[in-house]
């Protein structure tokens, strides 16, 4: 599973600087309180276009993505606010193009080092700003910000975009879970599968030039709209994913040519060596009206089988690697070395 390498990179995208001058502070207002039951979407703009959920402390329990993400966990000597970040306990990443093109911000709740995540911060340039906002006590380098709020939450990213989702939290701009297109997604996909076992998220609003590209890059989604998705683990391994479309003819369209790729990727040689043929057979694709519908269900022992194929591919290739002769060294080397004795 990639699952956790995903949710690294969106703490690295996250925590990309970008030099710009400083914003002035804004009034201060008392903590509000915030609980592990509180709802961190209620927190992110309403303008977001793109927002990835994740239960790190699932994730690193889960025998499913325990291995993986031990293993993309940041090392010593690495940046202390990444380490931090991805120890916390949940987390949302966003995309707030409406400020800025690329401005993203992310919130993460759980036991928040502020001297470490602040040296993190720090580490990237002189802070040329520390004041409060919304009772939040606030890091500002540049156009990027470190803010943390209360004893369990921590945001950092795009310093109006961390204003936005303080603003949010004060009950004073509008959030996304309020927007339609993202409460009836994730109405649909909360219906399937209880809240304890969802380890992830990912909804998008899709703009033009994201169309464009999956259309350029996979020849699929340009007449996609929104999409929602969601990762469940338990015992077993369950996704459940809407694309919403235009009209009901195009997902028809869709769904159909998402099942033949399916098909044909199922006859590659690839597919049976890691054991993946009863994978892609769960994986059911589906037109409802102008939504298409997909899901995937691998049992746990689907899990441990196609683990065990994979180790025994892995150490094969690794094997022939080790056998093939360097292509650096000649064939006659040996006898080059014996006419070369006096």
């Amino acid at each position: 599973m990639k699952a956790a390498s995903i949710l690294f990179l969106a703490l690295a995208l996250a925590s990309c600087a970008e030099e710009s001058s400083a914003v002035a502070p804004g009034p201060t207002l008392a903590t509000q309180a915030f609980s592990e039951d509180d709802d961190l979407w209620a927190m992110i703009p309403a303008e977001a276009d793109l927002a990835l959920f994740a239960d790190l402390a699932k994730l690193r329990d889960s025998p499913w993505t325990r291995e993986s993400f031990a293993k993309a966990s940041p090392g010593v000597g690495s940046d202390p606010a990444f380490a931090q970040m991805s120890a916390m306990d949940r987390l949302v990443f966003a995309k707030v193009p409406s400020l800025r093109d690329g401005a993203t911000v992310l919130v993460a709740e759980g036991k928040v080092d502020r001297e470490a995540m602040s040296k993190g911060f720090l580490a990237g340039g002189e802070v040329s700003n520390r004041s409060t906002y919304r009772g939040a006590e606030l890091l500002v380098r540049g156009d990027e910000a470190l803010a943390f709020l209360g004893k369990r939450l921590a945001l950092s990213g795009f310093t109006l975009a961390v204003r936005a989702v303080l603003d949010c939290n004060a009950g004073l701009a509008r959030a996304m879970d309020s927007e339609s297109w993202f409460k009836d997604l994730r109405g649909q996909l909360d219906k399937q599968r209880p809240t304890k076992s969802l380890v992830a998220s990912l909804y998008v609003h899709l703009q033009p030039a994201t169309r464009e590209a999956l259309l350029r890059e996979m020849g699929e989604g340009g007449d996609l709209e929104d999409f929602g998705g969601r990762i469940d683990l338990d015992a077993d391994f369950d996704a459940a994913a809407i694309g919403v479309l235009g009209t009901a003819i195009e997902a028809r369209d869709l769904a159909g040519r998402l099942g033949e790729r399916i098909r044909d990727a199922r006859t590659r040689p690839i597919v049976a060596a890691f054991g993946l043929s009863s994978v892609l057979d769960s994986l059911r694709f589906s037109a409802k009206g102008s939504q298409v519908e997909a899901s995937l269900h691998i049992s746990e022992k689907e899990r441990s089988e196609i683990s065990h194929r994979i180790t025994m591919v892995t150490e094969t290739l690794a094997r022939m690697r080790a056998d093939k002769p360097r292509a650096d060294t000649p064939k006659d080397d040996k006898t080059n070395q014996e006419n070369a004795q006096p």
